[in-house]
């Protein structure tokens, strides 16, 4: 099976095995995102192409977006990638390649391979790099909901994002102080070094107040969530993921101690882990949910 991880920066492909684990190496290439949705689609067939294989029969897609898993179309989309709300994904991969399909959102990707990983019957996985998705995995299905956009966790409201812009266009969302761009945001806003490009310099500045502030706001705001999505869902684990977790043990000492502050005494047993998911979490995700789709 080919799979392929569609991000703003980067298109990651490789083939899967019938057990949803990668046979090849991982293929990358840039994401041509200001040039519209056509130009990234193409650039996925070709990256697929590229890896090949007489024997793949079918294709699973990981991508940014909410996405109706039906049809493999993308519903909706941030500016990351211009156009690309509205794209019959799967339709017009597979017309390319001649091969059947299937489409997943990225957070519930991540969520569907770390929940195998876990061996767990329901994870919440928290997916924090430029943006904040995520997924409510039960029994290895991400549930989706009515309108094709459950797990997105990042929308969900955050006391210390409280008057933030979030890129939806909606205020005081989680994503706006816990992911990537809302970190540095928030650490320009309160008396920063204008010359960070990057919330990940941020670690490396322990001299620096409004650094450490950003993170651990930051870093509270995400585990307070975390554990807010496990006294309302009741998972086995909640499992936090992407480019945020390497922001240091700053960040990582606010999740905890939030995390821990804010569960109610029933789910007090309910494990956080820290996981380190990449391209590779994401592909076997969009390759499980593929093989859960072709299952008779």
């Amino acid at each position: 099976m080919l799979v392929a991880d569609i991000g703003g920066t980067k298109i990651a492909v490789a083939r899967a095995g019938d057990d949803g684990e990668l046979c090849s190496d991982v293929v990358s290439v840039p994401t041509p995102a200001s040039r519209g949705a056509a130009a990234v689609v193409a650039a996925t067939v070709t990256a697929l192409q590229q890896v090949r294989a007489p024997d793949d029969t079918a294709f699973g897609i990981a991508t940014a977006g909410v996405v109706d898993t039906a049809t493999g179309t993308v519903l909706g989309a941030t500016s990351s990638i211009a156009g690309w709300a509205g794209t019959p994904l799967a339709a017009q991969v597979g017309q390319a390649l001649g091969l059947p399909g299937w489409v997943v959102g990225d957070g519930n990707a991540f969520g569907t391979a770390l929940a195998a990983e876990h061996g767990a019957r329901s994870l919440v996985a928290l997916v924090a790099g430029t943006g904040i998705g995520g997924s409510l995995v039960v029994d290895g299905v991400p549930l989706t909901g009515a309108h094709h956009a459950g797990g997105h966790f990042g929308h969900v409201v955050a006391a210390e994002a409280h008057g933030l812009p979030c890129p939806c266009g909606a205020t005081g969302h989680l994503e706006a102080v816990a992911s990537g761009h809302g970190i540095l945001a928030w650490y320009r806003a309160n008396g920063g070094d204008p010359g960070v490009v990057s919330a990940h310099e941020l670690s490396r500045r322990p001299d620096d107040a409004a650094a450490v502030a950003a993170l651990t706001t930051a870093g509270a705001a995400l585990g307070a969530a975390a554990a807010s999505l496990a006294n309302a869902l009741d998972p086995e684990i909640v499992a936090v993921c992407g480019s945020v977790t390497r922001a240091g043990a700053v960040w990582e000492t606010a999740l905890r101690g939030a995390y821990a502050d804010t569960l109610m005494p029933a789910s007090a047993g309910t494990p956080v882990v820290i996981a380190d998911a990449g391209p590779r979490t994401a592909l076997r995700g969009a390759a499980l949910h593929a093989l859960g789709r072709m299952a008779p």
